[in-house]
């Protein structure tokens, strides 16, 4: 019966909500005892203010009588000494008796306390008008005053109230000590009383957690054992798994290799053709007919687009295959190359290049190269007729806002390339197509090409662990954005083995 009700959830979990109602009800009572313990301290704390501090007003008020009588009777000044230094306080210690009143537990004291005060100013001022009457040597005056018994009135009326204020304060702390003694009575006996529950209610829930713990090991054997299998499972189906790996990157290297010797055995024929096309072009032309030479005009025009076909595929290809170590690279070395490069096409078009301060990265100085000829000649290339191309190059830091979809983004610092232009531009939906391979948003007739070279541009950029992204709209050129590390390793580097392919 136990084993089953300890088998049940709702058991174990009304088990633990009765052990936290006990225990917030315990901890409850005593922040509760706490609190009280807190505010009659400060009670007394409170009472004991107005006491000292009506006391302290009380002996002041004789210091000053005193120093007055001592100074009549003797006319010796140094009786005045004690005198001046209490009229000195005294306002201090009005202060403070009139502060105190405010937090008084006692119905009306604080309207019998400003009558005090009122009581204290009068009978200081009835004293200091005697002692200076008397400084000014009209002695006869100023035993008048004294005899007039204003003074002895004042201070009667102030000692009534004086005693009246001080006794109830004291009846109210006797009051607050005899809660206090109480309430630390019956906290202690309340706490005894809980600590005894609390100990009962743990060692009932030690005692359901042995029985418990007794029916957990019968179940442990029997769980070893279907770990056991699991694990060997699990075993096998890794090694079934790292196998699958090897042989889909075994798979990957053979497609890798077949594309470039595919490529580069393509040439050959090809060169075959053009040459022979040539030959029958250059030696047989007048015996040629209109169709003829239409016809090897055509196959001419064919072979020529397979064998920019094969070199760009080739390029594509290599971007793996033939990939090369990183090392420092000054990108405006890489620039100030492929500005060499397009030396002539710049002329031609009569094109202004903008180019900023580029940063030095760690890459891979042919591939990069690579990337900036594909985007300006691009950039040349994809122009309305009549217009004077303008390219601007430009570099920073780039955002954490701007590296938060990337993988790696906290492992490397990243810099941003921007490639803008003023060409034809093209619709922002074509824009993650346009870095497929032999994707063409123009027909061959407006521009030449194969539509592989930004697919090579983004298989550079990923291989050095970045990414490029483009905006444009028709007629208002594109903007080409490459986020790319500045201290980063290739991307599949152990894929590199290329390197025993020969060039076409």
């Amino acid at each position: 019966m136990i084993t089953k009700v300890l088998s049940s959830l709702y058991s174990w979990i009304i088990l633990v909500v009765l052990v936290i109602i006990v225990i917030t009800a315990n901890s409850f009572y005593v922040v509760s005892t706490l609190n009280d313990l807190s505010a009659l301290e400060a009670r007394l704390f409170t009472t004991n203010r107005v006491i000292n501090a009506v006391n302290r007003l009380h002996v002041a008020v004789l210091r000053v009588e005193s120093g007055q009588r001592g100074y009549m009777l003797t006319g010796d000044e140094e009786y005045l000494t004690d005198y001046t230094e209490t009229l000195s306080v005294i306002g201090e210690l009005m202060d403070e008796v009139e502060v105190s009143s405010f937090s008084s537990d006692i119905n009306d004291q604080s309207i019998r306390i400003e009558e005090l005060l009122s009581l204290t100013k009068a009978k200081i001022n009835e004293v200091i008008e005697v002692v200076e009457l008397y400084k000014e040597g009209k002695e006869q005056q100023a035993v008048i005053l004294v005899n007039s018994d204003k003074g002895i009135k004042l201070y009667k009326q102030f000692e009534t109230l004086f005693r009246e204020i001080d006794g109830s304060e004291r009846d109210m702390q006797g009051t607050h000590l005899a809660n206090l003694m109480s309430l630390r009575r019956d906290s202690v006996n309340t706490l005894i009383i809980s600590s005894a529950t609390t100990l009962l209610l743990i060692i009932t829930v030690f005692l359901l957690l042995k029985i418990n713990s007794r029916e957990h090991e019968k179940y442990q054997a029997d769980l070893e054992s279907v770990n056991e299998d699991l694990e060997s499972r699990i075993a096998d189906r890794t090694q079934e798994l790292s196998v699958y790996s090897d042989e889909l990157a075994r798979s990957n290297r053979e497609l890798e290799d077949f594309a470039f010797v595919a490529s580069h055995d393509l040439q050959e024929p090809l060169r075959k053709i053009r040459a022979f096309g040539n030959r029958l072009e250059s030696g047989y032309n007048d015996v040629i007919d209109e169709r003829g030479k239409d016809y090897l005009a055509r196959m001419l025009n064919a072979a020529e687009r397979m064998s920019m076909l094969i070199s760009d595929l080739l390029a594509f290809s290599r971007v793996s295959t033939r990939g090369k170590e990183f090392d420092d690279v000054n990108l405006d070395t890489v620039v100030d190359s492929i500005m060499g490069d397009l030396e002539i096409a710049i002329d031609e078009k009569s094109a202004q290049i903008h180019v900023s301060d580029m940063p030095t990265i760690r890459g891979d100085k042919s591939q990069l190269e690579q990337l900036f000829l594909n985007l300006v000649s691009n950039a040349l290339k994809f122009q309305s007729e009549g217009v004077r191309p303008e390219v601007t190059i430009s570099a920073r830091d780039a955002t954490e806002e701007e590296t938060k979809d990337i993988l790696l983004a906290e492992e490397y610092d990243w810099t941003k390339i921007t490639v803008s232009d003023n060409g034809i531009g093209f619709e922002q939906s074509f824009a993650e197509k346009i870095f497929a391979p032999f994707q063409r948003l123009h027909g061959r007739s407006e521009y030449k090409g194969t539509g592989i070279g930004l697919a090579v541009c983004r298989r550079i950029v990923e291989r050095h662990n970045g990414q490029i992204t483009a905006v444009s709209s028709p007629g208002k050129g594109a903007t080409f954005s490459i986020i790319i590390p500045k201290n980063s390793e290739p991307f599949g580097s152990s894929n590199n083995n290329g390197e025993a392919h020969n060039d076409a």
